[in-house]
């Protein structure tokens, strides 16, 4: 009875919670633009020139394509496609339980709870994004990888190689810990299989799918990220060279403070995963052992070593670390009904209570409001275009709701346009204005209310402003498209002698 009280409570909370949390939903303006754009133009990738600073949608496309298939009812509750996403994540790992003959039992039961209440998921399965397609499928690659190793299934190559090139297509993340992975199991089984495997699906990827374009774009934000690593969640104009303060770190920086910056990124990682704690304390070297082992690992280069910083937030990883270990607790053995498990397991319950109390918090402090619902219509329903919009969390929205062209970027192809603006500012604003024809600016005044003295008003008229935004059209500002000559010379293979 209260095994079902519990479980009832936790999914009370987490619809709550995915009631409240489409205020953080970021990425799924982008998607659901894409998702658009492919359908209007009946191809995959489409183009989306409402990005200024994108040359192509070079992303990995197959989760645009997949909700492009989707009719459009489905979007009038567009969150819950996440929602019966992630709900398969979870069936997944019961299908597993069956398959390997383990009965309902209090690990399994266990699982759940850990599934249900991993933050992570709390806070990235309320919007639409491709994380968690990439995580289904790295969680049936490593399945796969366990029925071939530990039962001897050597048909499972077949699946496991379309399953790969699948991935390859689908997020760059989950691609990254996939290879570093198979690195794991060829070094403990003494197989070449994974990599083998691994090689075959990038020459099929690249010589019958067009993944060269796909790859030449996964390397080019890899290098942008390499070069501006210590950047990564900076304030865009408070740590720019041009419109800095001096010592000024913003708290959404993940790297390069020092201690600050180590405890931050431990308390994220903890804060994101609780459970892993259980594992770590009760580990065991087998399969999902192995798998949890070099997850972790990976989490710890990808937070903690310089080199690694480029390939994402160590603490993103995470999310595919929740069915890892999910996996793991069902396979192995751990006595959790003696006294110490107990109080173990109440302890990890508590803290993942803790971090999703404070993610909700965040949401109320973050939640959209009228005034930006206010402003938003005004640009829409106004003759303004190629609008500079700050901070950089807002542009795919607008871009979604308004149709406007924004001076914003970071999804396809075009990094080299992006970084002298992002993620620091380090060019003067009324220079990227001329450069790129802006006609607007669109400022949420509370993050840098600075703007008014920083940036030469003279060339603006305010023709919209309430307490939390302003919007000032440039004067004189006629409507036509124009990339500088330096973007130019950036790409010269795709833009050619092109200069509007």
């Amino acid at each position: 009875m209260i095994y079902s009280f519990l479980l009832f409570f936790i999914l009370f909370v987490r619809y709550y919670i995915f009631k409240k949390a489409q205020s953080k939903a970021v990425d799924q303006w982008y998607w659901l633009k894409y998702r658009d754009e492919t359908i209007k133009q009946k191809k995959c990738p489409p183009d989306m020139p409402e990005y200024l600073l994108e040359i192509k949608q070079w992303y990995p496309p197959f989760f645009g394509w997949f909700i492009s298939k989707l009719p459009n009812s489905v979007f009038k509750y567009s969150n819950l496609i996440t929602q019966i996403l992630s709900f398969f994540r979870l069936i997944l790992i019961l299908v597993f339980a069956y398959f390997i003959n383990i009965e309902f039992s209090l690990s399994i039961f266990l699982a759940i709870i850990v599934y249900l209440t991993a933050p992570i998921l709390v806070y990235y399965d309320n919007q639409i994004n491709s994380r968690i397609f990439g995580a289904i499928i790295l969680d049936i690659l490593v399945l796969s990888f366990f029925g071939y190793f530990e039962y001897s299934l050597s048909y499972l190559i077949f699946p496991i190689l379309l399953f790969s090139i699948l991935l390859l297509f689908t997020h760059k993340m989950s691609h990254q810990l996939y290879l570093f992975l198979l690195f794991g199991l060829t070094i403990f089984y003494n197989s070449f299989i994974p990599l083998f495997v691994y090689l075959i699906a990038n020459i099929v990827a690249l010589s019958f799918f067009n993944y060269k374009n796909y790859l030449k774009h996964h390397i080019e934000i890899v290098k942008f990220w390499h070069r501006n690593r210590y950047k990564l969640g900076a304030h865009q104009f408070y740590e720019s060279d041009i419109y800095g303060k001096k010592g000024f770190v913003y708290n959404n920086r993940i790297h390069g403070n020092g201690l600050k910056s180590f405890i931050k990124k431990s308390s994220l990682i903890i804060g994101m995963l609780p459970f892993s704690l259980f594992v770590i304390i009760n580990f065991e070297i087998n399969f999902f052992g192995l798998i949890f082992l070099m997850t972790i690992l990976f989490i710890f280069l990808t937070s903690f070593i310089d080199k690694f910083l480029c390939l994402g937030s160590g603490n993103l990883y995470t999310y595919n670390l929740v069915s890892i270990i999910c996996f793991y607790l069902v396979y192995t053995d751990i006595n959790i009904m003696s006294l110490h498990e107990q109080i173990l397991i109440s302890i990890l319950f508590l803290m993942s209570i803790i971090s999703i109390y404070k993610f909700y918090r965040g949401l109320k402090n973050e939640s959209k409001n009228e005034d930006f619902v206010i402003a938003l219509n005004f640009l829409k329903n106004s003759t303004l275009d190629r609008v500079m919009v700050i901070p950089f969390q807002l542009p795919d929205e607008i871009a979604y709701k308004t149709s406007k062209k924004v001076f914003w970027g970071g999804h396809g192809y075009g990094f080299l346009l992006l970084e002298p603006y992002f993620p620091v500012f380090n060019q003067k604003v009324e220079k990227a204005i001329e450069d790129w024809n802006l006609g607007a600016i669109f400022l949420q005044k509370d993050y840098w209310p600075e703007f008014f003295q920083k940036v030469d008003m003279s060339i603006f008229n305010i023709v919209f402003e309430n307490k939390q935004y302003v919007i000032l059209e440039v004067k004189n500002w006629k409507d036509k498209d124009k990339i500088p000559n330096w973007a130019i010379d950036k790409y010269p293979d795709l833009f050619g002698d092109k200069n509007v």
